[in-house]
């Protein structure tokens, strides 16, 4: 008798410790990966307003459109403040969504903006890239950029759109911008104006 409750308690630990293993793991699996870390959970959804207040209070100049193409209009802006990263989406569907949006503006502190010479360089090693200044900003236009990892951008966008680099008082402003051409997004570029006056 003692041998067979030794041996169930034998059974009984091996098969516990088993399911504290396995439990975890079936677990772990059905939950959804998505890889890289979504803005949405990192940030918060904010007037152009709140976004200023923040922005001056680290004292980062903010530059938007002042004019905007094709009945644009701002539907979104998303900030997290530390590292301050504000997103600030355009649509002319009433699209929110900074994935798929027609135009975002990612705007972020940079340091020191990169000299012209330093965009030049990466523009000749680059099939779809040119360098331009613009209002003494340097500028790198790239019309096939990759668009990334997020499965929504790829789905609308397909694999590559155009993204606008510009660098402006110590601050880097990337704007999407798939359903401009190029002369639009400079022109865009062209009408940058300060809102942290």
């Amino acid at each position: 008798m003692r041998k067979v409750i030794k041996s169930l308690i034998v059974t009984l630990a091996t098969l516990s410790s088993f399911m504290l293993i396995i439990i975890p793991i079936l677990v772990l699996q059905s939950i959804p990966h998505s890889g890289v870390a979504d803005f949405y959970g990192t940030s918060r959804e904010v007037s152009l307003n709140e976004t200023i207040n923040v922005a001056k209070q680290y004292n980062l100049s903010i530059y938007l459109p002042s004019e905007l193409p094709d009945d644009f209009e701002c539907t979104a802006i998303y900030l997290k403040e530390s590292p301050f990263i504000a997103i600030v989406v355009y649509s002319a569907e009433g699209n929110n969504d900074y994935k798929t949006a027609e135009l975002v503006i990612q705007i972020s502190p940079e340091g020191s903006p990169p000299p012209y010479s330093d965009l030049e360089s990466i523009a000749t090693r680059n099939l779809f890239t040119i360098a331009v200044e613009i209002n003494s900003w340097p500028v790198l236009v790239n019309d096939k950029a990759y668009t990334g990892g997020e499965v929504e951008t790829r789905k609308k966008w397909g694999d590559y759109f155009l993204l606008v680099t510009a660098y402006i008082e110590e601050m880097r402003f990337m704007i999407t911008c798939p359903t401009l051409t190029t002369n639009e997004a400079i022109f865009l570029v062209e009408n940058l104006y300060l809102v942290t006056e």
